[in-house]
């Protein structure tokens, strides 16, 4: 929705809605396959390892956003003020959910085993999905106040910036390793603890010279 600058105000606004599935992000130890196969099929070498199931690594994208909303907006305060903002506010993306462990025992361990918590221990098959955790939602408020103080060929504009104005936490990242217990009733004491954040409010003074 588009309101072109008219009577001191013009805005922008926008909200998507879109869903994103892979069986793959990247090849780093927290996001490869749980199951790598069995070797390759010596009948088929060119194709895929024994054993191995790409649907079974079909789950939400690191990049599904299911909800997302933008307001934009510019306003022409008297005594040539100039007041803009953007408002953000976002459905909390996926996250891997790891077991910590090499539940299904094919030596693929390292440093961050792939493998995902069960909802039955030691039964496989009731291994939870790919990217099941959810981080909480996102919403940002961001203010600039500007004023022309010399017109003519060369200009000059001071400006108050305010990034995050009501000092919204916005967590980005999670402790994402649930243990080896019972999907979702014994999690580890960790399990869930927020491990980063966006930046806090941050405010800024400037000054722009055109010419």
């Amino acid at each position: 929705i588009r309101k072109r600058f008219a009577g001191r105000s013009q805005f922008l606004a926008s909200y998507t809605l879109s869903k994103a599935e892979d069986n793959s992000t990247d090849f780093q130890s927290a996001f490869i396959p749980q199951n790598n196969g069995a070797g390759r099929d010596p009948n088929n070498p060119n194709g895929l390892p024994l054993a191995f199931n790409p649907d079974d690594e079909r789950g939400p994208s690191l990049q599904d956003q299911r909800h997302r909303f933008v307001f934009s907006g510019v306003y022409a305060a008297p005594y040539g003020i100039q007041l803009s903002t953007i408002i953000t506010g976002a459905s909390g993306r996926p996250y891997p959910i790891l077991a910590g462990d090499d539940l299904n025992r094919d030596a693929n361990g390292g440093a961050f085993p792939p493998d995902r918590p069960w909802r039955t221990p030691n039964d496989l098959t009731t291994t939870i999905g790919r990217n099941a955790g959810q981080l909480p939602t996102q919403a940002t408020v961001d203010l600039r106040v500007g004023k022309r103080l010399v017109s003519g060929d060369v200009s000059l504009d001071a400006l108050f910036e305010v990034f995050n104005l009501f000092n919204r936490v916005n967590y980005t990242a999670v402790n994402n390793i649930f243990g080896t217990g019972a999907y979702p009733a014994n999690p580890a004491p960790t399990f869930g603890q927020f491990t980063q954040a966006g930046a806090p409010r941050q405010i800024q003074f400037a000054a722009r010279v055109s010419f």
